[in-house]
């Protein structure tokens, strides 16, 4: 199941790139990526251009200078030589065309409960609202158009991938929603791991509440 929230009508590029510098701050501050590990991107509404970070930017040092412009043919149009993973970004755009971010980190619990073959388990309501499904990629090597294929499969209905021994992608379509996945996706994968290591088989949502999510359209 693929729940969205409408994307805003409203924001300009402007806005929306100020929003996801403040983004690449929060996850560096937070350990969800350090340094250059990982890239952001946004799709302008009902165009085939996306904004995305570029090649070797510090994602808590970013600028509106810090962005590429491409199409979804994978030209660049504009802008700064952008980051190497941009046809994950190219190829999700294009299978999900419902979606505005795409929010790729290299985030370590749930890096690990993938290393570790470890299934992630939703204890709260809002594990289950905001992930309801993490797709797992095998290792692929990174910057090559075949992870890109794969994502753009595990995307189709899903908007949280693990790729494993590398990161994760986020879609959504908007950067707050973006942002609560990625935060809700290293948290379920904290308290995974925390289960793990205490040898613990903890009880998780409810089917009630999942049944209560699809019969609302939620």
């Amino acid at each position: 199941m693929v729940s969205e929230i409408t994307f805003s009508q409203n924001m300009d590029s402007q806005t929306i790139i100020n929003e996801l510098i403040e983004v690449g701050k929060k996850v560096v501050e937070r350990g969800l990526a350090v340094g250059s590990g990982g890239n952001l991107s946004f799709r302008v509404q009902e165009t085939d251009i996306f904004f995305i970070t570029g090649t070797g930017t510090q994602l808590d040092a970013l600028t509106p200078s810090s962005f590429s412009q491409i199409n979804l043919q994978g030209d660049h149009l504009d802008g700064i030589q952008p980051s190497s993973e941009f046809r994950v970004h190219l190829e999700s755009y294009k299978a999900r065309p419902d979606v505005g971010v795409c929010i790729h980190l290299h985030p370590q619990a749930s890096v690990l409960t993938a290393a570790l073959n470890l299934t992630i388990r939703f204890l709260t309501v809002d594990h289950v609202y905001y992930l309801r499904k993490v797709t797992r990629i095998p290792w692929i090597r990174s910057g090559t158009q075949e992870i890109a294929d794969a994502t753009a499969i595990a995307v189709r209905d899903s908007n949280v991938v693990i790729l494993e021994n590398h990161g994760c992608v986020i879609l959504a379509p908007s950067v707050q929603l973006g942002f609560a996945r990625v935060l809700n996706l290293e948290e379920a994968s904290q308290l995974t791991l925390r289960s793990h290591q205490l040898g613990l088989n903890p009880t998780e949502v409810p089917n009630t509440y999942w049944d209560y999510l699809r019969s609302n359209n939620l």
